[in-house]
């Protein structure tokens, strides 16, 4: 569905991307990580036709993204960061519009509005962030288009309405579309994506399934217990006791927290938080891979 080899675009002296090279299969969702001024959006442009690449290809359904630019769009749907909507219009105006242009019924949003609580009937610059947004998320979902190309698709949107996002997003797995959308949020991406590609100072540094990406990094683990933690309680694999005092425990876990669960379940716990690592962790894995503390593997917690 998506294909990019040495896909390179030069702003003069400003960065760009260098030689990003992507591949994203039919009935895919695939996630697109990287700090702000990585290259997420650049790459978004160049896939959809917006900029000219200084070198490399970049193809869609075979389809050449700067020279069959708009056989494409007629085939994909395309939620920008920061859409832009014309202010006077209520939502169901705006919505309806959109849905005319790509010769959808005159109520193919209706339904999407109503799961994500969005009021058809406010003046589009009466609405909050997050409800602006929501017009870009009805609007990318409605119809049938087969691709579906996102960029920070959740930003303004409330954690109810996060998890209606991801809700979409596997319906139109399902259905056998294809999703790749762009984010900075960790725990979006490992709900909804099948691989991700993490795109650090203009190039990529890692494409993987998801699972192996979280995996390869710590969770935190915060414990209150109502007694003492008996000794060796948490003598397991990938398991680092980071602190123990009195009742309050913190532990870190690496991969599989099945086993730890177990122990825990044993213990008469008051309280209990897990903490998967943030995004802005892996990123610091990738910028601090070249140069490792002493003896620690990349992604392991400091003691």
């Amino acid at each position: 569905m998506i294909e990019t080899a040495g896909l390179t675009k030069r702003y003069g002296a400003r960065r760009g991307i260098e030689s990003v090279d992507i591949s994203v299969g039919e009935g895919e969702v695939f996630g697109f990580l990287g700090p702000n001024g990585a290259g997420k959006t650049t790459t978004i442009r160049c896939l959809l036709g917006f900029l000219r690449p200084s070198a490399g290809r970049a193809e869609i359904f075979g389809l050449d993204c700067w020279l069959q630019a708009a056989q494409a769009h007629r085939r994909l749907s395309f939620l920008p960061s920061e859409p832009g909507y014309l202010g006077e219009l209520t939502s169901a105006e705006q919505l309806g519009h959109l849905a005319a242009l790509r010769a959808l019924p005159p109520d193919a949003w209706r339904q999407l509005a109503e799961r994500l609580e969005l009021d058809p009937t406010v003046r589009i610059r009466q609405l909050s962030r997050g409800n602006r947004q929501k017009i870009g998320v009805v609007a990318a979902f409605m119809g049938d288009a087969p691709l579906l190309i996102m960029d920070e698709p959740t930003t303004g949107l409330d954690p109810l309405m996060q998890r209606e996002f991801l809700a979409l997003v596997a319906e139109a797995k399902a259905a056998g579309r294809t999703v790749f959308l762009s984010s900075h949020n960790l725990t979006e991406v490992e709900r909804s994506c099948d691989r991700v590609a993490i795109i650090r100072d203009a190039r990529i540094v890692q494409v993987s399934p998801v699972r192996e990406l979280v995996d390869s990094h710590w969770r935190s683990i915060n414990l209150v217990l109502a007694e003492p933690l008996p000794a060796g309680t948490f003598e397991l694999p990938n398991v680092r006791v980071i602190s123990a005092t009195a009742r309050d425990i913190h532990v870190m876990v690496l991969g599989d927290v099945n086993p730890i669960l177990d122990r825990i379940a044993g213990l008469d716990v008051r309280d209990i938080a897990i903490t998967t690592p943030d995004i802005e962790d892996i990123f610091l894995r990738f910028y601090d891979a070249a140069d490792p503390a002493p003896g620690a593997a990349a992604g392991e917690p400091s003691r």
